[in-house]
């Protein structure tokens, strides 16, 4: 019963973080295996994140090419007692394209306007804007030392969480 209350917590306070951030790191690999790291605005929809990103940016190339991603969001230096322990969430993923024009293009994007503003409305307009879904395969929230918690297979949040020990 209390592993069950503490696992519905923790996928509370994994949901209140992913609305608090609005940006995440990102980590690919181009096509001559040279990693790639850039952020880039989020929003999560329907157990998945997705990014609107330029094809003028380096870590586009690599997604339209890459099966797999990286993701990191965590809290911002100022807002932790210390650098070694901040709060964050890791993902590895599964990177789609979303298609230009399609309904989820339109949802998702409506979706990106709403949580990040005017700016999106125009971004969604230029023609070398692209959209990808990025589906989590595994993930870990790290809330500080020795309280790490590795997320069930293929969700974003999860109230199914293993505590990692040493």
């Amino acid at each position: 019963m209390k592993n069950q209350r503490l696992a519905a917590e923790l996928e509370q306070e994994i949901f209140a973080f992913l609305e608090a951030k609005k940006s995440l790191m990102l980590a690919v690999v181009d096509l001559q295996g040279l990693p790639i790291a850039s952020y880039a605005p989020f929003v999560a929809h329907q157990g998945a994140l997705y990014i609107l990103v330029s094809s003028l940016a380096n870590h586009t190339a690599a997604l339209e090419n890459a099966n797999n991603a990286s993701v990191l969001i965590i809290d911002d230096e100022a807002d932790c007692d210390t650098v070694y322990a901040r709060r964050r969430l890791q993902y590895d993923l599964v990177v789609e394209p979303v298609i230009r024009d399609s309904e989820h293009w339109q949802t998702i994007g409506d979706a990106l306007l709403q949580r990040h503003g005017d700016i999106v409305a125009q971004l969604l307009q230029l023609g070398d804007f692209q959209m990808f879904k990025l589906s989590p395969r595994s993930g870990r929230f790290v809330k500080g030392f020795g309280r790490a918690y590795e997320l069930a297979p293929n969700t974003l949040v999860s109230d199914q969480l293993d505590h990692i020990r040493g």
